[in-house]
């Protein structure tokens, strides 16, 4: 029996290429829609599973964020890098 719809294959390449073709206020958008669907989400948590999603939440916030700004930092340094060369040129 064929697979009907879209491979995840196809739906990561399709991915690849809306972030290829995406500038840094479609990520903007992209990530305050993400926030408010976060918002969303934990204000529908029941109170007595604050603490869980919290205790979930967190972790997985620093484990994304902590990779995602030592990248920042790496990229930031080779530009400056390139700016001081190109300033020597």
């Amino acid at each position: 029996m064929e697979q009907e719809g879209p491979s995840m294959k196809k739906l990561f390449a399709l991915a690849d290429r809306f972030l290829q073709e995406s500038d840094w206020k479609t990520m903007a958008l992209l990530k305050f829609c993400l926030l408010g669907l976060g918002i969303v989400i934990g204000a529908m948590v029941p109170p007595k599973h604050k603490k869980t999603a919290v205790a979930v939440g967190l972790p997985l916030f620093f484990v994304t964020y902590l990779p995602l700004m030592a990248k920042l930092i790496h990229l930031a340094a080779e530009q400056q890098e390139a700016d001081l060369e190109e300033d020597y040129v």
